[in-house]
């Protein structure tokens, strides 16, 4: 799908609260997505139980991230894979799954999911239009909570303006992004990936507590046991506490 780059409408024309604002998550298919993490849980050749059990922490982590959006009043959410059992459990969770397009032959991972979650964005424009705010947000933040991701609304809301009409939050090490935050008539395909905090800083994204001091919830994305265990000690949603519970 194209998406042509189309020049941001005033902000003043579209407040920035979570009335206003739809989310994207794009996830992998259950048996790519974080083979980082089930690599070092020691999960990759553990036979099918263990796979179940991996597969069912990816799920509870989406489903745990999508809670805190819901918390937080963001109530219209997109998640875009090619898994049916990820957009199934979407469904369940009460939002909208969308069948991420084939990938081109040479199209890379971290590509895929760019156009993933230019494509969801893309669904808001064209089913939503009171979402003026696009949330693209990373699928993996199980200690996320509603009144983070509400004071980050908040003091986005602050910024735009005046030519501003994305924002970024970068991870806990400061070099990845978990979440942009832009005009939904901005149509750009997103820089997630290796290095995106700076790449999104490069597109024109101002950057949300710089200092990394507020929201380490938000910031705590899972792609390793240290990045779940830190993301534990700062409490884990319902789902993910469930799953890791039983294993």
């Amino acid at each position: 799908m194209e998406h042509p780059v189309v020049r941001a409408r005033s902000a003043d024309e579209s407040p920035l609260v979570p009335g206003t604002v739809a989310a994207v998550l794009a996830v992998k298919r259950l048996h790519e997505a974080k083979s980082r993490l089930a690599a070092s849980l020691g999960q990759i050749a553990g036979g099918d139980e263990l796979g179940t059990a991996h597969r069912s922490l990816v799920l509870a982590m989406l489903l745990d991230t999508i809670a805190a959006l819901r918390a937080a009043g963001v109530d219209r959410v997109i998640v875009v894979s090619p898994d049916d059992e990820v957009l199934q459990a979407a469904r369940r969770g009460g939002v909208h799954g969308l069948p991420e397009a084939p990938a081109g032959p040479a199209e890379s991972r971290i590509a895929g999911l760019n156009r993933a979650f230019a494509d969801g964005a893309e669904l808001v424009r064209r089913n939503w239009p009171p979402s003026h705010w696009v949330l693209l947000i990373q699928a993996d933040l199980p200690a996320a909570t509603g009144a983070s991701v509400g004071e980050v609304i908040t003091e986005a809301g602050r910024l735009v303006g005046d030519g501003i009409d994305q924002v970024m939050l970068a991870d806990r090490e400061g070099s990845g992004t978990v979440l942009l935050l832009r005009h939904a008539s901005l149509t750009e395909v997103p820089r997630f990936g290796v290095g995106s905090a700076a790449a999104h800083r490069q597109a024109g994204a101002v950057e949300l507590d710089p200092e990394r001091t507020r929201w380490p919830d938000l910031r705590t994305d899972v792609d390793t046991s240290d990045d779940l265990a830190a993301a534990a000690e700062l409490g884990l949603g319902a789902d993910t506490a469930a799953v890791l519970a039983h294993r």
